[in-house]
């Protein structure tokens, strides 16, 4: 996610990026994405897992069933829902972005239609890239996360 927010204010937001993006911000965003996982799910695992027959049923114990669908619940949301709307979103600004571009830079041509240029080419490949890229990332996310999202909310119903 912190790539593709990163690849999105660099393209749609370049002036903004250049201005008040610095090294460190995008440093801090990986630690993030390694250290923040383990700050917010590690104290929700520990109240909530249990032992029992010698199994070690993680995420099991909670207060109520209503607090439980809703950890599950905000779980879909954080770790699915949000992230594939993310990816789709930002993908799908920079697309919007760089067919203005293309509109552009095809306006200024000063060659005839019936000529295509390297100047045309470039613009088509670099728009292809990015929507291959976008395809690419959120089907990639959405094989690798739906099954076991889906897989605990099953579980958890049947238990």
């Amino acid at each position: 996610m912190a790539v593709t927010v990163e690849r999105y204010l660099k393209v749609v937001h370049p002036f903004w990026c250049k201005k008040y993006l610095k090294r460190w911000m995008i440093d801090v965003a990986m630690a993030f994405a390694w250290v923040g996982g383990i700050v917010f799910l590690m104290p929700m695992a520990f109240v909530t897992t249990m032992v029992n027959g010698g199994m070690c049923l993680a995420f099991h114990v909670c207060e109520s069933p209503a607090v439980r669908m809703a950890v599950f619940v905000w779980g879909i949301f954080r770790d699915f829902i949000i992230p594939a709307m993310l990816f789709v979103y930002c993908y799908g600004r920079i697309v919007v972005v760089m067919r203005r571009q293309v509109r552009v830079m095809t306006a200024h041509n000063i060659e005839g239609s019936t000529q295509v240029s390297a100047s045309q080419v470039q613009p088509k490949r670099v728009k292809w890239n990015i929507t291959k890229t976008m395809i690419i990332v959120s089907v990639a996310y959405v094989i690798c996360w739906f099954p076991p999202t889906i897989y605990f909310v099953i579980v958890d119903n049947t238990a």
